[in-house]
């Protein structure tokens, strides 16, 4: 009787292991090939824009300074809501004062911000399409949602209009995107690991409470509605819901308290963006950009009424977009909606399930036309993040700060601001109701930055202490490396409420009146309000082109 061999005996196992092997080889081919699709796009425009010597800001300069000042209370030892008001979360603050530990105090610090969350999402991105998408629109949707975060512009302007304002805005709109691929496209079969979805859809929702709490709460309403709606996240409610509820808390946690103060604080002093005929002027004025939306609503509404889809999908598809008009709504943008373009992958999915008997010379077409769109997103991402490259490289009609913290800084040489009209509101002490009126004057970046530098240069060499500045944003500290006064509001503007002068004062050295505000009403607004207080406590030192500067004439106030 002939004996078995080794490899025989054992025959089952060792077929077990191939099949796993081989099983392993199949899925590792596409993941490695979509890492590699759309990590070279991605690494080549986080290249563009981190490399060049020089920072530029073509557009709202203070905003990029507000997040370096931000950045620069965290970096001084100070606590976000606690020591400095605003009503966006802290987590950009972090990673800019982390960039301060890595580059040292630069403005480029802010690009270690973009760094960090750009691979953040990438990560995340790839964690969901690699699990949901065919390659192509797996790729897209990658590198959609990573140069959303890289780009050097916001969303709804002109791609060369180049700046870093109001980057939360940019990494809110790619969380909720990826959140909702997680949410609305169920995963293949066979690589149906929820741990995997659950973990990027809680670190996803963590990141837009302290980014910015409009995209939590979406989110959140987002989750409750998958799962009521949606079988491959409804099927593993209870670990959904465990995630759901340990954000509520975390949210509501006594260490979180200050920051709800704030977002109330600001909810109350009119942030909140309630005027209906403004939105829906706005929707109007751009509804050329949100018509394949609304025609991938009235597929969804065919596929339904045809019985190729249940009612999920047309309800889904609004709801998206009801969502992405929500968050429009609440951001400084008059149009665009990146989260909007998951409509069309979601209808991707059902149409390529739906046809799938049918030849794929048939389906293609209309699948690939699909596709044409978030191409369309990333060409424009991808123009903005090209040409800020070239703008920053060559150096040309570009004014580079060369002095203070803020040196690296480029602006636009040249240019001149706006003349608005004749105001005296913002001048300090009031002028008689007979003196003549003063020019009311927006300015340009590049004139924005000379004044700093006046402000800065009027301190210089002065005793040290801490400095308020009766405009939207105080970046002085910052400049100067001098410890920031506690109290005041980063942000400060007519939807911003007004701190008492005992607490936005107090800490106060010097007060530095903006003869050229960036806010005017508001800059007269406070003027108005601090008057008294400025009167007892403070004199008039010096003066200059674009500064009245108040110095303390009590020590015993100062802290």
């Amino acid at each position: 009787m002939a004996i078995p061999s080794a490899e025989s005996a054992f025959a089952p196992g060792v077929s077990a292991r191939r099949r796993l092997a081989t099983s392993l080889r199949q899925v590792r081919a596409p993941m490695l090939l979509l890492l590699v699709s759309s990590g070279l796009p991605v690494l080549a425009a986080a290249w563009a824009v981190l490399s060049p010597p020089v920072m530029l800001s073509k557009a709202m300069t203070q905003d990029l300074l507000f997040n370096l000042s931000g950045a620069w209370h965290v970096y001084s030892g100070h606590v976000a809501h606690v020591d400095f008001h605003d009503a966006s979360g802290r987590l950009s603050f972090l990673l800019t004062a982390l960039g301060f530990h890595l580059l040292g105090v630069t403005p480029f610090a802010f690009l270690v911000n973009v760094a960090i969350m750009s691979v953040a999402l990438f990560v995340a991105a790839f964690l969901a399409a690699m699990r949901r998408l065919p390659l192509l629109p797996a790729v897209l949707f990658v590198v959609f949602t990573s140069l959303l975060a890289l780009m050097p512009a916001n969303v709804g302007d002109r791609p060369e209009h180049y700046t870093f304002a109001m980057s939360y805005n940019r990494y809110g709109w790619s969380t909720y995107s990826i959140l909702a691929l997680i949410l609305f496209v169920p995963p293949r079969a066979e690589q149906n690991r929820t741990w995997i979805d659950i973990a990027v859809a809680g670190g996803l929702l963590a990141a837009m409470f302290y980014l910015k709490i409009t995209y939590f709460a979406a989110g959140l309403a987002t989750l409750g509605f998958a799962m009521l709606l949606h079988p491959h996240v409804g099927r593993h409610w209870r670990a959904w819901l465990v995630v759901g509820a340990l954000l509520v808390l975390n949210a509501l946690a006594p260490h979180n308290q200050p920051y709800l103060a704030d977002i109330l604080g600001w909810a109350t002093s009119g942030a909140v963006r309630k005027a209906a005929t403004l939105h829906f002027n706005n929707f109007v004025a751009a509804i050329d950009q949100y018509g394949p939306y609304l025609a991938a609503v009235a597929v969804g509404l065919w596929l339904w009424w045809s019985g190729r889809a249940t009612f999920r999908l047309p309800l889904t598809l609004v709801f998206l977009l009801v969502m992405s008009l929500l968050l429009l709504s609440q951001n400084s943008q008059a149009a665009g909606m990146p989260s909007a373009i998951v409509v069309l992958f979601v209808l991707y999915d059902r149409l390529r399930t739906a046809f799938s008997s049918l030849d794929n010379r048939d389906v293609a077409p209309w699948l690939l036309t699909l596709l044409l769109f978030p191409l369309f997103a990333i060409s424009g991402y991808a123009t903005s993040i090209a040409g800020y490259y070239a703008y920053a490289r060559d150096g040309r009609g570009v004014h580079v700060v060369e002095r203070t913290n803020l040196r690296g800084l480029g602006v636009p040489e040249g240019p001149r601001g706006t003349f608005l009209s004749f105001s005296h509101r913002f001048d300090y002490p009031s002028r008689p109701a007979d003196a003549p009126a003063q020019p009311l004057y927006q300015l340009s970046d590049y004139e924005y930055v000379l004044v700093l530098m006046d402000a800065a240069d009027m301190l210089r060499g002065r005793q040290p202490g801490g400095i308020a500045l009766l405009d939207s944003v105080n970046p002085l500290p910052f400049m100067l490396g001098i410890e920031p006064a506690r109290g005041a509001n980063l942000w400060s503007t007519w939807s911003a409420p007004k701190r008492p002068a005992g607490e936005y004062l107090a800490g106060a050295r010097y007060v530095l009146v903006p003869k050229f505000p960036t806010s005017p009403q508001w800059t007269g607004d406070l003027v108005h309000l601090y008057g008294g207080y400025l009167d007892k406590h403070f004199r008039r030192t010096a003066e200059t082109q674009s500064w009245i500067l108040l110095v303390r004439s009590d020590p015993q106030g100062h802290i």
